[in-house]
C-alpha cells in the first residue's frame, strides 16, 4: 500500500509536490512537532553563540529542506539521468576520476546527510562509467525500504547492506568500483567506534570506512552537497587521502568529521538535525575512556 501511494506521487510534477512540502513543512514543525526538540538541542548545542532568533529561523528553513528532500527522492524515482545531469552540478568531476586512476581502481566516498544525498548516487551515475555500490541500513518500514532500494539500483548501482559492508568489500576488491558510505550516522551500541569532537560536542563515528581503507589502500574521499534553490545543488568532492596506508584510522575519521562540519557550518539548515545522533552518550563516554588509556602499540599520529 505505502509503495503503491510513493509510486502514484511520484508520477506528480515535482512543483506539485513541492507545494505540498510546503504545507507538510509547516505541520512538522508546529502541528505535529516532529523531533523538534532534538531539532532546537542540537542546533543549540552546535551553535551556542545564536540568539534565539537565529535558532528559530535556522529551524524553520531545515524542517522545510527535510519535507523538499523527501518529496525529491519520491519524485527521482521516476527521473531520467538527464534530470539529474541538469539538477546537480559537480563542480571538480575530474578528482573522483584522477583517485580511482581512470576507473582501474575503488575508491570509497564518504557522504553525510546534507543536501539531496540520494541524488548524489544518480548524478554519479550519469558522470562516471564505473560501477557503483552504496552502503544502506534497513529501514524500519519493509515498504519504504523495498522503494528505496529500487529508486537507487534504477542505474545499476549495488545496494551492500551495512552488515556485510566489510565482506561485501573484500571479496570484490579487486572490482574497481565507486562505493557511496553516508558515515555521519549514530553508531549502533555494538559497533566499533572513534572518538573526536563534532559539533561542540563529544561524538561517536563509525571506524569501518577507515578500517576498510587500510585494509584495501582504497582511496578515501568526501562529497559534500549543498542546495542552492529548490531542486538545485551543488557537489563539490574533496580528497581525504590517496594513501590510507600510509595515515592511521584515526585520523582518517578525523578529517571525515572536520570536512563534515565545515560543510554544515557553511549551510547548517542543509544537514538532518532530526536525527537523534547523539542518543548513545553511554557509548561515547564509554569509547573515550578507553581512548584516554595509554597507548600500548605506540603508533605516532600522522601529520595533517
Amino acid at each position: 500500500m505505502i509503495k503503491s501511494i510513493y509510486s502514484a506521487l511520484a508520477r506528480l510534477p515535482l512543483k506539485w509536490l513541492y507545494a505540498a512540502s510546503s504545507g507538510g513543512a509547516w505541520l512538522l514543525q508546529h502541528v505535529f512537532r516532529y523531533r523538534r526538540k532534538v531539532v532546537e538541542q542540537n542546533l543549540a548545542q552546535a551553535f551556542p553563540e545564536w540568539s534565539t532568533a537565529e535558532i528559530k529561523t535556522t529551524r524553520k528553513r531545515f524542517y522545510r529542506n527535510l519535507c523538499d528532500t523527501a518529496v525529491e527522492i519520491i519524485a527521482g524515482s521516476r527521473q531520467p539521468l538527464t534530470f539529474f545531469e541538469q539538477h546537480l552540478e559537480v563542480v571538480n568531476p575530474e578528482l573522483l576520476a584522477e583517485l580511482s586512476q581512470q576507473g582501474q581502481q575503488s575508491v570509497l566516498v564518504m557522504l553525510a546527510h546534507q543536501g539531496n544525498w540520494e541524488w548524489m548516487l544518480h548524478r554519479a551515475a550519469a558522470l562516471y562509467e564505473m560501477p557503483m555500490a552504496f552502503v544502506y541500513k534497513r529501514l524500519h518500514s519493509e515498504a519504504a525500504d523495498a522503494f528505496s532500494l529500487q529508486a537507487r539500483r534504477r542505474f545499476g548501482a549495488t545496494a551492500i547492506e551495512m552488515r556485510d559492508t566489510a565482506r561485501n568489500i573484500i571479496r570484490h576488491r579487486r572490482t574497481p568500483r565507486l562505493i557511496y558510505m553516508l558515515a555521519d550516522q549514530s553508531p549502533g551500541l555494538r559497533e566499533r567506534v572513534h572518538i573526536t569532537t563534532f559539533l561542540n560536542r563529544e561524538t561517536a563515528f563509525f571506524s569501518g570506512a577507515a578500517s576498510l581503507a587500510k585494509a584495501t589502500g582504497f582511496p578515501v574521499a568526501f562529497a559534500k552537497c549543498q542546495r542552492k534553490k529548490r531542486g538545485y545543488f551543488e557537489i563539490e568532492v574533496v580528497e581525504i587521502t590517496r594513501e590510507p596506508k600510509a595515515v592511521e584510522e584515526s585520523w582518517i575519521i578525523e578529517r571525515y568529521a572536520e570536512l563534515t562540519e565545515a560543510a554544515i557550518r557553511a549551510y547548517p539548515e542543509d544537514w538532518l538535525w532530526s536525527n537523534r545522533r547523539w542518543k548513545h552518550q553511554a557509548l561515547t563516554a564509554s569509547a573515550s575512556a578507553k581512548s584516554a588509556l595509554p597507548d600500548t602499540d605506540n603508533h605516532s599520529k600522522p601529520e595533517s
